[in-house]
C-alpha cells in the first residue's frame, strides 16, 4: 500500500473538528439531507453514519426520529461530536471511535448506513463498502457522498487555481487526492456494487457554500483538510497575503459586493443490500 497522506490518518483531524464544523458544516449538512432524503430514514430506524465528522448526518437523521451510531477513527471528532451533542440536548446519538473498514458492530443490526464524505478518504475503499453493506438489513439502503470532478468544484478549483497564480511552482499531485479519488461515477458504482449490493443507483446534485465576505473563504482555509492547512502553513507570510489579496480580487471581480457563494457538486450512491 502506498504511503497514507496526512487526511488518511486519524490524527490529520484531531485539531479541525470545531473550526470545520463551524466554516463547513452548514454547507456539507445539505448533502446530507439529500442522502437522507433518498434512503428515507424513518422514525425508530437504526442508523450508522461511519466517518461522521462533526455529524451533520447524525444530527439530521436523530432530529428525523432515527436511533444513531455516529463512528469516526478520529477520536478528536468524536469528542467534539460528543460535546456537541450534549450541548445541543439532541437524543437518540450514541458515538464511538472506529474504523470504517472494520467495524466494529454486528451483521445486518443496522436499517441504513450513510458516509458523507468520509469513505473516499479510506485506504482500502473495498473494506469500506464491504462493511456498510455487511452491517445493514436484507433490503436495506446505504448512502456514500463524494464530491464530483474539479470542475464542477468552484470553492475547491478558485483556491487552486490562485494558489497555481501566487506560487506559480507550486508542485501539482501526481495523483488526484484522496478526496476526489471517488469522482467519477462509474468507478464509485462499480466499487460500491463490488461491496455485495444487490444493485446501486447514482444521483448527482449541487449546493452553494455561501460566506458574508471574500475573507471569509481565506479564513476558512486553515480548517478545510489537514492537506490544504498543510500547504497553507507552509507558504511564506508574504506569500500567504498575495494568496489572499488575489483571492479576494477574483471573488469581487465574479460578485462584487455580493451575495458571494461558490458552488459544488457532489456524487451519491445508494446501494441496496
Amino acid at each position: 500500500m502506498s504511503e497514507l497522506s496526512i487526511d488518511q490518518k486519524p490524527e490529520g483531524w484531531e485539531s479541525v473538528a470545531k473550526v470545520y464544523d463551524l466554516s463547513f458544516g452548514s454547507f456539507t449538512a445539505l448533502f446530507a439531507q439529500d442522502a437522507l432524503r433518498l434512503v428515507n430514514v424513518q422514525p425508530g430506524q437504526r442508523i450508522l453514519d461511519v466517518a461522521a465528522g462533526t455529524g451533520g448526518l447524525s444530527l439530521a437523521a436523530a432530529e428525523a426520529g432515527a436511533q444513531v451510531l455516529a463512528t469516526d477513527f478520529s477520536p478528536g471528532m468524536i469528542d467534539y461530536l460528543r460535546s456537541k451533542v450534549e450541548r445541543k440536548g439532541i437524543r437518540g446519538i450514541s458515538v464511538a471511535v472506529m474504523d470504517g473498514q472494520a467495524l466494529d458492530v454486528e451483521d445486518g443490526s443496522f436499517d441504513a448506513a450513510f458516509s458523507i464524505f468520509g469513505l473516499t478518504f479510506f485506504p482500502d475503499r473495498a473494506a469500506g463498502f464491504r462493511e456498510l453493506c455487511r452491517v445493514i438489513k436484507p433490503g436495506g439502503r446505504a448512502a456514500v457522498l463524494s464530491w464530483g470532478a474539479m470542475e464542477r468544484l468552484r470553492f475547491m478549483s478558485i483556491i487552486l487555481s490562485t494558489l497555481k497564480e501566487v506560487v506559480p511552482d507550486f508542485p501539482a499531485p501526481k495523483k488526484p487526492p484522496p478526496v476526489l479519488s471517488l469522482a467519477d461515477r462509474t468507478i464509485f458504482k462499480s466499487e460500491m456494487q463490488a461491496g455485495g449490493f444487490a444493485y446501486v443507483n447514482m444521483f448527482t446534485v449541487a449546493h452553494i457554500f455561501t460566506f458574508s465576505s471574500p475573507d471569509v473563504v481565506y479564513n476558512s482555509l486553515d480548517s478545510a483538510s489537514p492537506v490544504v492547512a498543510g500547504i497553507f502553513n507552509n507558504l511564506a507570510p508574504n506569500q500567504r497575503e498575495a494568496f489572499r489579496r488575489a483571492l479576494n480580487r477574483k471573488i469581487q471581480e465574479d460578485q462584487k459586493e455580493g451575495p458571494f457563494g461558490l458552488e459544488g457538486e457532489a456524487h451519491i450512491a445508494v446501494g441496496v443490500k
